[in-house]
């Protein structure tokens, strides 16, 4: 007699993980019967376990940065508004581009991030479509200690079923029109596109980070994100991150649990509870966690304005000499192509001067 064994069915997030993640077990992914970490929200106020967390970041209309190089905007987050108000995204609030809405309009697969901290650290990325993430959404997101959430760039260049362009149902605002930093969009510099779609399910989000040389901006179309951001100079210990790198401790934690054991947050902290129809602005430098409260649905696009460029030059320079070189020639041919980065020419006499005597200490440490 022939006994088969067969095993159970395989959903395409398990798939995605195995791709993900292939010397880990599905289980370990699994929450393993731990109790779930709560989250409620009352107006601006989020609790996460025993953590409470209070909105203390302004407000302020978009409308009053109307300048394409954004020279006026803050230098700390701040939450814009009114920005969205005749996006076609944003036409039908809560319901427009939802995981529903945009499981019946797109059929791409779509890239993942997120998980334990195993997942996050591989280089390796799952796809699935938004019909599957949806499904994930509903029966099995709650079972994963760190769920999944959908971090794609390609389908904001993409059309919708019905052959709509994504791109027509949002705009850039204006303060956000110019990036100094576009003539190396595509280029071995900075390979990755600017702008993304974010989904993510209740309690997934993106672990602490910063970006040292772009400002970034968040538009959030469906649901509700909590934010903590942290000034470049923060006392790295609140970062939770695990610096010494000890094996027996994830390098990083997931979003829910940094805001589960965060415990005392230092009064520069920028909390933020961002609700559809507002944009969260993210100057350079700042570190930030974000966990998704509600399932939502965001577009987070990053760019350096000119106002940062001779501030963040130096650091650059220090850092990556050959990155530098790169942005100064492709500033110098977007100058010669006649376009309008906003780059003065003293500024680029400046980082040159910088560039050239780096070089000279790197060519007489030879």
């Amino acid at each position: 007699m022939n006994l088969t064994t067969t095993e159970p069915a395989q959903t395409a997030i398990d798939k995605a993980k195995r791709s993900i993640a292939s010397l880990h077990q599905l289980s370990d992914w699994s929450m393993n019967g731990a109790a779930l970490i709560q989250i409620s929200i009352q107006d601006k106020v989020v609790h996460v376990g025993a953590s409470t967390f209070q909105d203390n970041t302004q407000r302020l209309p978009a409308s009053n940065f109307v300048e394409c190089h954004g020279d006026t905007l803050p230098t700390v987050p701040a939450v814009l508004t009114g920005a969205c108000e005749h996006w076609g995204a944003f036409s039908l609030p809560g319901r427009s581009w939802s995981v529903e809405n945009l499981a019946a309009r797109t059929s791409a697969r779509l890239s993942l991030d997120g998980g334990p901290s195993f997942a996050r650290m591989s280089i390796c990325r799952g796809k699935v479509t938004m019909q599957e993430y949806q499904a994930y959404c509903g029966d099995n997101a709650d079972d994963d200690v760190a769920p999944l959430y959908i971090f794609d760039p390609d389908i904001l260049t993409g059309s919708f079923v019905n052959g709509a362009h994504v791109q027509d149902d949002y705009a850039v605002p204006g303060c956000f029109s110019s990036d100094v930093m576009a003539c190396l969009t595509g280029s071995r510099f900075r390979p990755l596109p600017p702008a993304w779609l974010l989904v993510g399910v209740t309690r997934s989000g993106t672990p602490i980070h910063d970006h040292p040389l772009t400002v970034a901006w968040n538009a959030l179309l469906v649901g509700c994100k909590l934010w903590c951001c942290l000034p470049p100079d923060v006392d790295q210990s609140l970062l939770l991150l695990n610096l010494d790198d000890d094996d027996d401790e994830e390098f990083d934690k997931s979003a829910i649990d940094w805001f589960q054991q965060i415990g005392d947050l230092p009064k520069e902290a920028n909390i933020i509870v961002q609700r559809p129809g507002e944009i969260v602005f993210l100057p350079t430098g700042w570190f930030h966690v974000v966990l998704n409260v509600e399932t939502s649905t965001a577009i987070s696009v990053s760019l350096t304005l000119r106002r940062d460029l001779l501030r963040v030059w130096p650091l650059l320079v220090a850092e990556d000499v050959e990155f530098a070189r790169g942005w100064l020639q492709g500033l110098e041919k977007s100058m010669e192509n006649g376009d309008d980065t906003g780059v003065s020419l003293e500024d680029m006499s400046t980082m040159v001067a910088l560039l050239v005597e780096k070089e000279a200490e790197g060519g007489a440490g030879e």
